[in-house]
């Protein structure tokens, strides 16, 4: 295994990896989807010290620092990474220095694949439509979209080492359409059967994003059923720009009430 100094001591670098698990319970002890500072949306209280202790008093185990790539800072999550890591010093938390990695397009990335891969987690996003720099599907009907979100979701399967997808094939991101149920309506089982099954045979997981979930309940409970057929991994996120969305369990009987 590879090791890094942090702190004046030897820390190691561990591959991602959790026991599979459809229980809620045990998913909630992981929260894989926290921004810190570094990520301009997340509030001020966000520094690595206040997460860490936020996440040990929630009985956390595992947790993943998952900030924003930049479109007009090409490959400075990197640079972040080495910051993040200096700030860490010891806790019993299992935690991953990562970053919320954009497919902005069929095959298109923000960051060089050498720079993702310095990542301990890669959380990959397919769609932040909301972002300028983002493309948009010629046929922008709620299919058209739906298709638009599978296509990229393969090109990531096919071109980078993922560990992650956030917030999957939700479309709240996008703007020009009044409802966007439409959107999560047109995927076919079928297709969410073969994408979730071609990420599980190359190891990358699918986020169970609590907003994301409580936004399209109905979407959801239907992805959560499709992929445990398939045998997917699931790891739970809050996407927390703020501190009292660390702590993952106490979304966990919304999670219930919705997936089971």
């Amino acid at each position: 295994m590879t090791k890094y100094s942090l702190n004046r001591k030897v820390r190691e670098v561990k591959m991602f990896f959790h026991e599979k698990t459809y229980d809620i319970d045990e998913l909630v002890r992981m929260n894989m989807h926290i921004h810190t500072t570094f990520s301009g949306c997340a509030k001020p209280e966000m520094t690595v010290s206040n997460i860490l202790k936020t996440a040990e008093e929630a009985g956390l185990t595992m947790i993943a620092l998952t900030d924003h790539d930049n479109p007009s800072l090409k490959n400075i999550v990197a640079e972040r990474r080495k910051v993040l890591l200096d700030e860490i010093g010891d806790t019993n938390i299992k935690v991953f220095v990562g970053a919320e990695l954009s497919c902005t397009g069929i095959g298109k990335f923000l960051n060089d694949e050498e720079c993702d891969l310095q990542m301990d987690y890669k959380l990959y996003t397919m769609n932040h439509f909301h972002v300028s720099s983002w493309d948009h599907p010629e046929d922008k009907s709620p299919r058209g979209y739906a298709v638009q979100m599978l296509r990229m979701a393969e090109s990531v399967i096919e071109m980078r080492k993922a560990d992650c997808f956030a917030h999957p094939f939700m479309p709240g991101y996008i703007k020009t359409l009044p409802d966007r149920n439409l959107v999560t309506e047109a995927y076919t089982d079928n297709e969410l059967g073969d994408i979730m099954e071609k990420a599980t045979k190359k190891e990358i997981a699918w986020e169970l994003n609590t907003s994301a979930v409580m936004g399209f309940p109905d979407f959801y409970h239907r992805y959560f059923q499709i992929g445990k057929e398939v045998g997917a991994v699931f790891n739970i996120g809050t996407d927390a720009h703020k501190l009292c969305n660390v702590d993952s369990h106490q979304f966990a009987d919304k999670l219930k009430e919705i997936l089971y």
